[in-house]
């Protein structure tokens, strides 16, 4: 298999094991336990597995002030991020939550106008307008669970986006100086960290809770990340960032066929507007590169 097949290969499995979330956070919320628990064991063994894997490697030892600063983005960026989305595929349902995640390019387009200071062609200012008016079908829609709106669920799923949308440049500058599992074994520390302070274990965990918190971690906090940074090290950005487009659509397959889930068809119009809006601006990026 070539580098460029196998880089193929990597944001596939990636974007299966993401939207395996949808599932098994329907599971875990069944049994009780709350957005903050889901993502703190998530975090938490996650960063156990990466942790193993650096370790047999001997590439845990980097310097003490990397281990911090990995260790505060990860705190935002995986803390934060598992959180919120959780709290948005709670309150608005797991297919709502997916797609409001996926708003993640749009808001790279923007950091790289008022941050980057890049020019934002014609293009990339409809990729955005459309994915903002998917947004607004998304949120008038009700989600996923057809249920009044929720505001929580909304802003949780637009702060999902936002903190995604910080992994990227973080992850692609590091990359070039260390390996994936010290990365995220450190970012998954400072996630599992941040949320620890506020959870109250309140529900008992059954025989059947711990398997569905292990699957949880293992495929969507390990499996999901590491074949993630594979796929970056092989193929370029923006092809990944085409291929992730699965995980919604996958993520969304999974609880109509398997728990009911469905979107009005506002909802689906939405949902087809931001995907849309995420290809142009994938393309975009292609032709740049290609240029």
């Amino acid at each position: 298999m070539t580098k460029v097949s196998s880089g193929y290969g990597f944001v596939a499995l990636a974007a299966f094991c993401w939207s395996l979330m949808t599932l098994l956070s329907k599971i875990l919320f069944a049994a009780g336990l709350s957005p903050l628990e889901v993502s703190f064991w998530r975090a938490s063994f996650g960063c156990l597995c990466f942790g193993l894997h650096a370790a047999s490697s001997r590439a845990l030892s980097i310097r003490p002030s990397h281990v911090l600063l990995f260790m505060a983005w990860g705190m935002m960026s995986i803390g934060g991020l598992f959180y919120v989305f959780f709290m948005s595929m709670h309150y608005s349902g797991a297919a709502m939550g997916e797609i409001l995640l996926y708003t993640a390019p749009v808001w790279v387009a923007i950091f790289s106008k008022f941050i980057s200071h890049e020019v934002v062609t014609k293009q990339r200012w409809l990729a955005i307008c459309i994915a903002l008016c998917g947004v607004v079908c998304i949120c008038f829609s009700g989600g996923s669970l057809q249920t009044k709106t929720s505001v929580t669920g909304i802003v949780c799923g637009l702060a999902s986006g936002f903190c995604y949308a910080l992994q990227y440049p973080f992850f692609k500058h590091w990359q070039k100086y260390y390996r994936t599992e010290v990365l995220y074994t450190y970012m998954q520390l400072g996630g599992a960290l941040v949320l620890l302070p506020f959870i109250h274990f309140h529900t008992p965990y059954s025989a059947q809770t711990w398997p569905a918190i292990l699957m949880t971690a293992v495929f969507t906090g390990y499996v999901a990340f590491w074949a993630y940074g594979q796929s970056m090290k092989r193929i370029p950005q923006v092809h990944v960032a085409v291929f992730c487009n699965l995980e919604p659509i996958l993520g969304t397959l999974w609880v109509c066929l398997f728990f009911g889930e469905n979107f009005t068809s506002i909802g689906w119009v939405g949902f087809s507007l931001i995907l849309c809006a995420v290809f142009l601006l994938a393309l975009e990026r292609r032709s740049e590169n290609a240029a």
